[in-house]
């Protein structure tokens, strides 16, 4: 078998390369005996995405694929390339005109040129599909002058195959039987679909396309439109661009560069069959003006194409390939202008240039070895050049985002228009933040173990005394429960807080009964605050209601609610500021990280504060186990207030079914949450390991309210960013920006660990988890779960259902002929049941 080639995709994380990539690794374009070394190569923010195209890629097991190597590093990207197929550029959305998709996209490929012509073979045929593709395409071969012309081409197959599906479909053939379409020009609404030189199977007889279709008003008029709009009609469609079609035409192109087109034999003939391919402009027999790439009709040998000369052009061909031809000028001499002056220009000189002395000029350089128009890029260019791809990239998806961000909030109304643009503010921020991303966000050299004392055993905290006014304590404290989840993984709807849990008590119900418990005891005001979000607001201000008469006091806060954003485009996939209809999965509440700056501008953060509350006992609703420990309040309130723990996470034994659950470290002389988010893929076993991180964060965490106070004022709560990729019922791949409240334990001061015990985490995520709590392994007293005293082992045994019990549905299979009969208030607990199943009571 033939030598592996290296073969390179950009936008590799994008909706195209993941309909493209399949198809060269199985070998349906460089031949089925061809292995591949598939790279590819995206923006950093988006390598947590291409992760997944990874691993999908080898699950595939395709022979031929002897390895994948995803990358941001544009000096691994385009290393010893044999092919390049550019599909990574800023996407044209609905409405954008194609002056700003151009301006975007110079830049990059001006770059990604500069990356060919130093790491890439000067074989490399490179194929430019990101639009505007011919001046894209024409950009990046003049900033690799070492590389052939002749090796650069941009797609127009795309628009050649919909020339022929549309006339196929006219007559009714397959489009097998049509052949010699031609696309000429720009691969824009000027292109030229010609069809003057096409033929037709029809009955085993070659007849041309006109005398096939017989309505040459047609063939003049809505053919011609209809391919050259069909991309935006796809947009307005889809809301994204062409993606299968696109996949299927680089298909075909890069097909027909490696093995050409069919029909050539030994020589080139106009008899053969030629496609249409976007290719560099010189000396062409049409007319059509040099130092241009232009759709010409090509036959290709040897890995070579040459322009199909001697075809006869009328004058209403002739008129549409000048307009077509002027644009691709006038958008060279934008492109030109965008990267400088032209006559600053290295790009603008002509042929024949001859310098003794290298001059930098607009960051290129023109030298005695200069090409055809003499450039040659310099070390220091080539580099500025790198940092300035990526720059310019991330600004105009950073600009994109806000437009869009302004249509969506144009479509809010009254006290909705408020929120929504504290929500959009905020969100603007969180994504600024993730595309500045470089990579994993911690340097494993540096990660430490955490210094003894800063994880006390809460053995330690628990020896000392309880003072006798407990109540003062009490009163310094709030407690605020994470509200914002669904039931869905458990099967229900709304709210997840209003499960029954235990003898028809709710999550909420048994919070209630907890804090009230409290306050009648030590005769306290501990006020219980709900983070709600859009999703479970309304429901459970309605259940507030039946907590009149009880001696708590409840608040609700929302948190934020977040666009989520499409994988491709990095654009929201909201058309409005509405819930319903198309927009019902568009928006999503951040994670619990979101608690900071949503109870900050709620205002309950300074009304607490104003009451003397002065820490928060933070943790998720749906953990039966995170109850207010007063030998942990009275550690924070005991202490000198200038050595005040401000942030307290409490932590507990890892056992293997927690190994993916963060820990705590020390980084950069401060403790910190690791999550495995943010390990190298190299570390992540040694991250799972119950030995060396022998911890794991509970979510039970108790916060200074004044600190919180100040960090946000300072604007000084650092959280890392958690790209949680998710895929909506549609099939549309989405992307959501989490934050985690655990993650700002380094934003504060003393901060400390508490290795609580087991019992203080006690998650109900599942049915499995709901049958366990619910069993007699339990017993409920004011509002908290403890562990039988019968119980003989001090761990929970696992239970596991299977998926049908996720709806609250049990079925017994009965054998035929026997029959069981189960009383009320029965309990089966460790038996097999088996006979016929008769329910008396349900």
């Amino acid at each position: 078998m033939a030598e592996p080639i290296r073969v390179l995709v950009t936008g590799a994380a994008g909706q195209i390369a993941y309909s493209l990539l399949f198809s060269i690794a199985k070998g349906d374009v460089f031949g089925k005996d061809q292995p591949i070394i598939l790279v590819l190569l995206d923006i950093p923010p988006m390598l947590p995405v291409l992760d997944g195209v990874v691993m999908e890629l080898q699950d595939c097991a395709l022979p031929l694929l002897r390895e994948v190597i995803p990358t941001d590093k544009v000096e691994v990207g385009f290393k010893n390339l044999d092919a390049a197929i550019l599909v990574g550029s800023m996407p044209r959305k609905e409405g954008m005109e194609r002056k700003d998709l151009l301006k975007a996209n110079v830049a990059i490929f001006k770059s990604q040129g500069a990356a060919l012509e130093k790491y890439a073979k000067k074989t490399v045929k490179v194929l430019v599909v990101g639009n505007p593709a011919n001046t894209n395409c024409l950009i990046a071969s003049k900033s690799a002058p070492s590389i052939p012309k002749e090796n650069f081409s941009c797609l127009t197959r795309l628009d050649h195959n919909r020339a022929s599906a549309q006339v196929a479909m006219r007559v009714g053939v397959s489009t097998g039987d049509v052949k010699n379409v031609i696309i000429w020009g720009n691969h824009s609404s000027t292109q030229y679909p010609d069809v003057n030189h096409a033929l037709i199977n029809l009955d085993g007889e070659e007849v041309c396309a006109y005398d096939a279709v017989k309505d040459d008003s047609w063939l003049k008029g809505n053919f011609i439109t209809t391919v050259q709009q069909r991309g935006a009609e796809v947009i307005k469609a889809r809301k994204l661009s062409s993606a299968m079609s696109a996949a299927k035409a680089i298909c075909d192109h890069m097909r027909d560069i490696w093995f050409g087109t069919s029909d050539v034999g030994l020589s080139w003939v106009l008899e053969g069959e030629f496609v249409s391919m976007g290719v560099y402009s010189t000396g062409n027999s049409y007319g059509v003006p040099d130092d241009l790439m232009y759709s010409f009709p090509v036959m290709i040998k040897n890995k070579s194409w040459k322009v199909v000369d001697g075809l006869s052009i009328n004058d209403f061909s002739r008129a549409k390939m000048d307009a077509t031809a002027a644009e691709l000028i006038e958008e060279r001499d934008t492109a030109l202008a965008f990267l400088g002056s032209a006559q600053a220009n290295p790009f603008a000189l002509g042929a024949g240039v001859r310098s003794r002395h290298s001059r930098l000029v607009a960051g290129f350089a023109t030298s005695k070895r200069a090409s055809r128009s003499g450039e040659e890029l310099s070390r220091g260019a080539l580099n500025a050049g790198m940092t300035e791809f990526q720059e310019k990239l991330r600004q105009q998806h950073e600009n994109s985002m806000h437009q869009e961000l302004g249509k969506l909030l144009s479509t809010a109304e009254g006290a909705e228009a408020e929120s929504s643009q504290r929500d959009l503010k905020g969100f603007k921020q969180l994504f600024h933040r993730f595309l500045q991303v470089k990579g994993p966000s911690v340097d494993w050299a540096k990660i430490n173990r955490p210094p003894e004392d800063s994880i006390q055993p809460y053995e330690r905290i628990r020896s000392r005394a309880l003072p006798e006014g407990v109540a003062s304590s009490l009163n310094k404290l709030a407690v605020v429960k994470l509200n914002g989840g669904l039931g869905t993984s458990m099967g229900c709807k709304g709210p997840k807080s209003l499960i029954s849990v235990r003898s028809e008590n709710t999550f909420l119900d048994l919070t209630v009964q907890q804090i009230e418990h409290l306050n009648k005891t030590y005769n306290a005001d501990v006020p219980l605050v709900l983070m709600n979000s859009f999703n479970t607001d309304e429901d459970t201000k309605k259940i507030l209601q039946k907590y009149t008469h009880h001696r708590v006091k409840i608040y609700t806060f929302n948190q934020s609610r977040y666009p989520r954003i499409n994988k491709e485009s990095l654009l929201p996939v909201a058309t409005s500021m509405g819930l319903t209809g198309e927009n019902s999965e568009a928006w999503y509440p951040p994670g619990h990280g979101d608690i900071y700056a949503s109870f900050h501008n709620s205002g309950l953060l300074e009304q607490l504060l104003a009451q003397g509350k002065e820490y928060i006992f933070v943790s998720n609703i749906d953990n039966l186990g995170a109850t207010v420990d007063l030998h942990i309040l009275n550690h924070l309130v005991s202490q000198p207030a200038e050595t005040r723990c401000e942030f307290v996470m409490e932590v507990t034994d890892k056992t293997r079914a927690d190994v993916k659950g963060g820990t705590l470290i020390e980084y950069e002389g401060k403790l910190r949450l690791l999550e495995i988010a943010q390990v190298p893929k190299a570390h992540v076993d040694e991250f799972k390991s119950v030995t060396k991180f022998k911890i794991f964060n509970t979510n039970n965490l108790w916060i200074s309210l004044p600190a919180i106070k100040r960090l946000h004022k300072q604007n000084a709560m650092d959280l890392e960013i958690i790209v949680n990729p998710k895929t909506l019922n549609g099939g549309l791949n989405v992307i959501q920006l989490e934050t985690a409240v655990g993650a700002a334990i380094k934003s504060f001061d003393n901060a400390l660990g508490i290795n609580v015990p087991r019992s203080r985490f006690l998650p109900v995520k599942t049915s499995s988890d709901l049958l366990l709590v619910m069993s007699n392994l339990y017993r409920l007293e004011a509002g908290s779960l403890t562990m039988s005293e019968k119980r003989e082992f001090p761990t929970t045994p696992h239970v596991k259902l299977g998926s049908s019990f996720t709806k609250g549905t049990v079925i017994i299979i009965a054998n035929h002929g026997d029959r069981i009969d189960i009383p009320a208030g029965a309990m089966l607990e460790n038996k097999i049941v088996s006979g016929n199943l008769r329910i008396l009571d349900h």
